[in-house]
């Protein structure tokens, strides 16, 4: 089976998910027939970082945290906003004033209520510079919301407040028609502030340290483990609707132990990729559908080092051939890619126009230009270079880095490239850190926003891990996300003109591959949804069947 979903920010990783029925989830056999066990389990290639929601960057962590916690909207299977904690959603006729009213059965899973306040307290953590969260710009279309994190205005005039324990009201500076969207993003989910002051510097460390609100509860994670377990949240205000009982779950990064394990019977959804597709496509329960991730090559832009030079960066962006690493080494239904923005993401609201075809490509691998810069960056740095890239040690990784380091050490004479394959969350860890010169790494959007991929180097973004300035590019993300954020004209006209700068005049990114994702799936699990944007996948209303 075939078919098409735009999948929804965040730092990329390949996930393999597993099992239910196996031998430790086979029922009795005095059980009746007609009782089926709900416990599966999955597997990821890294453990969870932080469950701090205002904290988290990684998409591992972000699909344990869209289930573990659930904001004032979600996303139903078509990825459209529905009322989560909020029951009932009042809109000014302008676009610019929401009211929420509180469902008196949300609680945590204490059983203690939620409040409006709960998200007053979570909003103003993510946004205050004290304890400002790398998302924040999530906000920014709230009235002050910008000003508080530059330190411009105190957090208490952020427009955003809970009128009372049932209310809670937000202005926005200019209308956002995606703003429900943007809510059922798990980074605005609320906090309990007694809870997390009570609980200190450990909150969000391990599964005892957190309050759920979400269809699910952590169990058995202490901060550094690579297995946990997610259980069925009774406290949740519809956890009728929810089937499953145990999610199990273990850090795998091998995709063959996973495919092994399917085929052994003891795991029932596996993540495939490169000659693997090509091996069981024409097996029963093989499923396969476009995504909208991107991978790209990231540059420490900082002056003073070789990736500092604009030449080199060009040589580099011109070198590899994108069309042969995606045929021939990946060969899963990945396509080239060259803009920041992936294809069949983003549409002109008016003119129903993808926003990839209209802007165009950037980049496109010409080796002929590629030695011309390298020519030049030379003449500024030597003949002779040298530069580290940093990479994650998952399948994917590996090959796709090996063929980077094949590519621009045969195209760019004299270029060595170091392959330092990491762990995920070290590579993320890296990146913060700014202790990188290059790194392949990925990105996919977590909401309905252009601004998701454009954020990643605006000036003060805590994603822009490179050092990337440009004053221009900076006044065009600007006004596209504020100014003309209900034209979706000259909001494309915008964000193209910031693409250009980004990726041809400066050349601060590569674009490399937008993936596809397969899996082996036993057909016993049903209702898994893979959402527009956020998490891998979303198992709130799936369940096991005969």
């Amino acid at each position: 089976m075939k078919k098409k979903l735009l999948v929804g920010s965040i730092v990329t990783l390949s996930l393999v998910l597993s099992a239910c029925g196996g031998k430790q989830k086979e029922t009795s056999q005095s059980q009746k027939s007609e009782e089926i066990s709900q416990k599966i389990a999955i597997s990821t290639p890294a453990p969870i970082s932080t469950l701090d929601t205002t904290q988290t960057t990684d998409k591992n962590t972000f699909t344990m945290v869209q289930h573990l916690f659930e904001g004032l909207t979600r996303f139903d299977k078509d990825t459209q906003p529905v009322p989560g904690v909020a029951e009932k959603i009042d809109v000014s006729e302008d676009g610019k004033s929401y009211t929420f009213k509180i469902r008196k059965d949300a609680k945590w899973s204490d059983g203690t209520k939620i409040t409006a306040h709960d998200f007053e307290y979570s909003w103003k953590k993510l946004i205050d510079p004290k304890t400002q969260g790398p998302n924040a710009y999530l906000l920014d279309s709230v009235v002050n919301s910008l000003a508080v994190r530059n330190g411009e205005k105190s957090v208490e005039e952020v427009g955003f407040k809970a009128t009372s324990d049932d209310e809670f009201q937000v202005a926005l500076e200019h209308a956002q028609p995606s703003f429900l969207s943007v809510l059922a993003i798990g980074w605005l989910a609320p906090q309990s502030e007694e809870f997390v002051k009570k609980t200190g510097d450990k909150y969000g460390t391990n599964s005892d340290s957190i309050l759920y609100n979400g269809a699910f509860v952590l169990n058995d994670w202490n901060g550094t483990s690579d297995t946990w377990k997610l259980e069925k949240n009774e406290a949740y205000w519809d956890q009728k609707e929810v089937k499953l009982k145990e999610i199990s779950v273990q850090t795998l990064k091998e995709e063959n132990t996973g495919i092994n394990l399917f085929e052994s019977q003891e795991l029932d959804l596996v993540r495939i990729s490169g000659q693997n597709v090509a091996q069981y496509k024409d097996l029963e329960g093989y499923i396969s559908y476009s995504d909208v991730a991107n991978s790209f090559l990231d540059f420490n832009k900082k002056e003073g080092t070789p990736a500092g030079n604009v030449n080199l960066r060009k040589a580099i962006s011109l070198a590899i051939d994108k069309e042969a690493l995606t045929s021939s080494v990946l060969a899963d239904g990945s396509k080239p890619l060259n803009g920041l923005v992936p294809a069949n993401l983003y549409q002109n609201a008016e003119t129903k126009e993808d926003y990839r075809k209209y802007a165009g490509e950037f980049g496109v691998y010409d080796l002929k230009e590629a030695q011309k810069y390298w020519t030049e960056a030379k003449k500024e740095l030597g003949n002779k270079l040298e530069l580290k890239l940093l990479a994650a040690d998952t399948d994917q990784g590996k090959k796709v880095s090996e063929y980077l380091q094949n590519q621009l050490e045969q195209n760019l004479e004299g270029l060595k490239i170091n392959v330092n394959l990491q762990p995920s969350n070290n590579v993320n860890q890296s990146r913060k850190d700014k202790d990188y010169e290059l790194s392949l790494s990925g990105w996919i959007a977590g909401s309905s926003e252009l601004d998701s991929y454009f954020n990643l180097y605006a000036d003060k973004s805590s994603y822009n891990y490179g050092n990337f300035k440009n004053e221009d590019y900076t006044k065009l993300v600007t006004e596209a996300k504020t100014k003309h954020a209900a034209d979706g004209n000259k909001q494309f006209e915008d964000y193209k003109k910031a693409e250009e700068i980004l990726l041809n005049k400066e050349a601060a990114q590569v674009p490399i591959y937008q993936s596809a994702s397969n899996y082996l799936v036993n057909p016993k699990i049903k209702n898994a949804e893979y959402p527009l944007y956020g998490g891998y996948f979303f198992l709130r209303n799936a369940e096991v069947v005969n």
